[in-house]
């Protein structure tokens, strides 16, 4: 009996260590170590710690077509808070959120339109979206998960509606022109900047977009007073920090752009000492550019990256190419703004939609080209599940956020529904499908969070590997570094990692359908990686 049961406990012992030393192996197997051949994903064992500094991956958030609370077909700011868990539940480790860590809410404020870029009143919410007590709501829930907010500010031109402007035309009626006049450009000279008439008046003012946008005189003490309360209003209830918009054509007749950006950004710093600023200037002059990023503003939209022609579609067919143009624009930026961080982007509210001109794998292909470069990223609401935009018009380029495509929004973009503007399904229908466009958003935005380095660091080097159809560039962030490498071809590649000491595999995105399932693999130096497929490797001294 004693034999019996001794035979018996060898085999129970010989089992346990027979399971004991599977589970390691399969543990190894995903720990994505550059030590031996890596099947498993390593991006599903890595942890990540939430950002504390002004580096971000950022959504943008298209207020009135995003969530809709109350059933009145606009989307508001209580329909973004019934959505957090899907920007961010606050866990970077767990969950199906997306993982973004900073929101770029649109304009909020009272308007006579729907885009709200004609602000009216600067101190207030615009009652289709809500009220401030819902917007503080909103800002402590996403501060509780960790994640910035940052709010579209117009600060080159006003709304018609202002009561300032309409004090000023009221003003000028009876030949005033020192007193709120002072706020706004006016001319007694209709020319190519004063082009709209002041009714009842031989006074003409300027307004670069619309006659019921006039242009604020920044240069104007009176003026900067005004938004010094403005920035103070809004910083004191939480705000992160701004979107600037239009910061190309703060320079005119009466100001300096660049002196009234270097006052509003160390203004504000006063306020708030990591403030963070996003300016656009949608210029092709690089040279305006590296001007404003003198002023000290931590970023710029790098519009000659994105949009259809930009250099992350054109990665495509010259990947070699544009690791180049990469290093070189980071670089100069760093030049003119030590502290500067790159805005990379691919679309945004006035650009048709990213969907619309590509296909689906070209579409992951350029999500993994635009994330896993140094700086910031900006994810426009929508683009992560595939989007279109169906007309030419400003509102076919905002419509709803499609939740569940079996059951669309009610939202409407200036009467534009949600109908057959996500072909690829909505978020229920891309969660199910491990192989979606927003599953390989999801893990893309964990990347870059497990990696610290590739939003913090500088390029250093390039690697070729003598084929323009796979490049790489070496990031280092204070002595650790990482190597990116994007495979564009529809061919599997097979690399030598010769530029980092014992390499690891820290993740992948695969864009080609065929692709997917498919894991890259590090074997000593040795990467095989398949076919339109973006990888990140660590160097481990």
């Amino acid at each position: 009996m004693k034999r019996l049961l001794a035979i018996l406990l060898a085999i129970a012992m010989l089992a346990s260590l027979m399971t004991a030393c599977g589970e390691k192996k399969d543990d190894q197997k995903g720990s994505g170590s550059g030590g031996g051949s890596s099947a498993g994903d390593p991006v599903e064992s890595l942890t990540a710690e939430k950002s504390t500094d002004k580096y971000r991956s950022y959504y943008q958030v298209w207020i009135g077509a995003f969530n809709d609370s109350n059933n009145d077909m606009v989307g508001d700011i209580p329909g973004i808070t019934d959505k957090l868990d899907y920007i961010n539940d606050g866990d970077p480790n767990a969950g199906d959120d997306l993982g973004a860590d900073g929101i770029w809410l649109s304009p909020m404020m009272p308007s006579s339109t729907y885009h709200k870029y004609n602000v009216e009143d600067y101190f207030n919410i615009d009652p289709q979206f809500g009220t401030l007590d819902d917007f503080d709501k909103l800002l402590k829930e996403c501060h509780d998960r960790g994640v910035v907010v940052i709010i579209d500010l117009v600060v080159n031109h006003a709304g018609a509606g202002h009561e300032f402007f309409q004090k000023a035309c009221e003003e000028l009626k009876q030949g005033k022109e020192d007193g709120y006049a002072k706020y706004f450009n006016f001319s007694k000279t209709q020319d190519a900047v004063y082009q709209h008439p002041v009714s009842g008046t031989d006074y003409y003012y300027q307004g670069d977009f619309w006659d019921q946008m006039p242009d604020w005189n920044l240069s104007y003490k009176g003026t900067r007073d005004y938004f010094t309360k403005v920035v103070k209003f809004w910083l004191d209830r939480g705000v992160d920090g701004f979107r600037l918009d239009a910061v190309k054509y703060f320079d005119d007749d009466n100001t300096d752009g660049a002196e009234f950006m270097k006052w509003f950004y160390e203004m504000a710093q006063g306020y708030k000492k990591d403030v963070y600023m996003v300016g656009e200037d949608w210029t092709d002059v690089t040279a305006d550019l590296y001007e404003m990023y003198e002023t000290g503003i931590d970023s710029l939209f790098n519009f000659k990256f994105a949009n259809n022609g930009g250099e992350y579609m054109k990665a495509g067919s010259a990947v070699g190419e544009f690791a180049k143009k990469l290093q070189k624009y980071d670089k100069n930026i760093k030049e003119h703004n030590k502290n500067a961080i790159n805005a990379n982007f691919l679309t945004n509210h006035d650009m048709n939609r990213l969907a619309s001109m590509v296909y689906e794998d070209e579409n992951k292909q350029l999500a993994a080209l635009y994330m896993l470069s140094p700086g910031n990223s900006f994810t426009y609401y929508g683009e992560e599940i595939g989007i279109e935009t169906e007309g030419s018009d400003d509102k076919y380029k905002r419509t709803a956020m499609v939740w569940d495509s079996d059951n669309l929004p009610s939202i409407l973009t200036e009467g534009v529904g949600a109908e057959d503007t996500a072909p690829l399904g909505g978020v229920k229908q891309q969660l199910a499908d491990e192989n979606s466009l927003l599953n390989t958003y999801r893990k893309l935005f964990k990347i870059r969070l497990q990696n610290p380095e590739i939003a913090r660091g500088n390029i250093t080097e390039l690697a070729s590997f003598n084929d323009n159809e796979c490049a790489g560039y070496i990031i280092d962030y204070n002595g650790s570094r990482v190597m990116v490498i994007h495979n564009v071809s529809d061919n599997d590649k097979e690399l030598t990692i010769d530029m980092i000491d014992n390499p690891e595999l820290r993740g992948w995105s695969v864009a080609k359908e065929e692709s997917a399932g498919i894991a890259a693999e590090l074997d000593g130096t040795t990467l095989k990686l398949p076919a339109k497929t973006s990888v990140v490797l660590k160097e481990n001294k």
